[in-house]
């Protein structure tokens, strides 16, 4: 009858496995194999008698490894099984046979070679995950950088913490399991008996991974921190910093009037961030109908102000940056969308422009549903404004309006 038990102590500590083994078999319980992932051992049921069980530590190569087989078997010694890349169990029921080793420095030797396997496969693993943590990063970091400036997933960014986290959490445990092996060394090499370590529960694989990746990585996150960050008003429910140009304003501006008042429907979000502590997104659709439009109706435009107010300086040239990329990598893909009504065609760079009292500016036109249409980001001091518009007006006019309405509240 097989009976599994977990295994109580580090798989580093040499005399705790050894002393717990020998105590499974005075209950009857020998040990016949580890389990796949190393979190239990199997053992074989039969009458308890003493039988001592021994670490012996991996050699160089499989072939001087099986030679010693033999030789300990003369001593008394049976093969049991083996903890790869660390030791091969032994067992003995004559008390009177000779340790496998009787000189602790011949064993504190013998570890050598495990210690110098385990150092290596940490390194190793240290080395592939910071590669593939680099090349990730690499490949997502025109995707990383806004939320880590403007925080507009925290879910995502809180994953990703945590998941480095967990990585070197783990890496730790394993360098501080291998300080564990020097330490033995350190203590045979003195001719010091072993001592084994505290016991504790050691869980199973499919727990630990319950308790330590599953759940802090995808159900914790989900319950604890929102998808988004941005809070959701409809067209005047919330106020906004600053009072932008109305789209009446705007098309007023033009070369046409306006025959009607234009019908607006549209939407507000706020967000907010260490480095952009103001993020305001108004985005709004309206109708217009000029007294020379050979169309009965009105016509849809669209009127989008991205407003941020930055930290300091310093902060608002970084939220710039991240505003002006997004908004290029906007306008590309509206480009290819050809199926969506956002697909603009045309010159679809954003050029720099000079303007005076801006520290920098970028200007993109282009074509969107027939109509003429602008997108502008722009940057003074701390605050970072992104502008798209659909409308017969150049953005010539219309960047003086919103200028004037960052100074009148400034």
């Amino acid at each position: 009858m097989t009976v599994k038990k977990s295994i109580p102590c580090s798989l580093y500590d040499i005399q705790g496995l050894q002393d717990w083994l020998d105590e499974m078999a005075l209950q009857g319980l020998f040990f016949d194999s580890f389990s796949t992932r190393n979190d239990y051992a199997n053992f074989q049921t039969d009458a308890p008698r003493p039988v001592r069980f021994r670490l012996d530590p991996v050699g160089r190569n499989k072939k001087e490894d099986a030679r010693r087989k033999e030789p300990y078997a003369q001593m008394g010694w049976q093969f049991v099984d083996t903890l790869p890349r660390m030791y091969y169990i032994f067992s003995c029921e004559d008390p009177n046979a000779p340790e496998l080793h009787s000189d602790p420095a011949t064993l504190a030797y013998a570890l050598n070679i495990t210690i110098q396997k385990q150092i290596k496969s940490l390194v190793l693993m240290g080395l592939v995950i910071t590669l593939t943590v680099a090349a990730l990063a690499a490949a997502s970091w025109k995707y990383l950088l806004p939320d880590l400036i403007l925080v507009g997933n925290p879910q995502f960014l809180f994953k990703s913490g945590l998941s480095i986290a967990i990585i070197s959490i783990c890496l730790i445990i394993d360098a501080l399991q291998i300080r564990h092996l020097l330490k033995t060394r350190r203590a045979l090499e003195l001719g010091l008996p072993l001592q084994a370590g505290r016991r504790w529960p050691r869980p199973r694989w499919f727990v630990s991974y319950l308790l330590f990746i599953f759940l802090p990585l995808f159900i914790l996150p989900n319950l604890l921190v929102p998808s988004s960050n941005r809070q959701v008003y409809s067209l005047g429910e919330t106020d906004l910093s600053y009072q932008w140009p109305s789209p009446a304003q705007l098309e007023g501006a033009g070369p046409r009037p306006l025959e009607i008042t234009p019908h607006t429907d549209g939407y507000v979000s706020k967000n907010r961030s260490w480095f952009a502590p103001i993020q305001e997104l108004s985005s709004i659709n309206y109708w217009v109908r000029f007294p020379s439009d050979p169309a009965p109706g009105p016509s849809n435009r669209w009127l989008s102000v991205q407003y941020d107010q930055a930290r300091s300086l310093k902060a608002a040239s970084l939220v710039f940056q991240v505003e002006l990329e997004d908004t290029a990598r906007t306008l590309r893909n509206w480009a290819k969308w050809s199926d969506h009504t956002c697909h603009i065609t045309g010159p679809t760079d954003l050029v720099p422009q000079d303007w005076p009292g801006l520290d920098r500016l970028a200007v993109a036109q282009y074509t969107q549903q027939g109509q003429d249409a602008w997108t502008f980001a722009a940057l003074r001091g701390s605050d970072i404004l992104v502008v798209h518009y659909t409308g017969s007006t150049p953005w010539e006019d219309c960047l003086p309006l919103f200028l004037k309405a960052l100074d009148e509240q400034s």
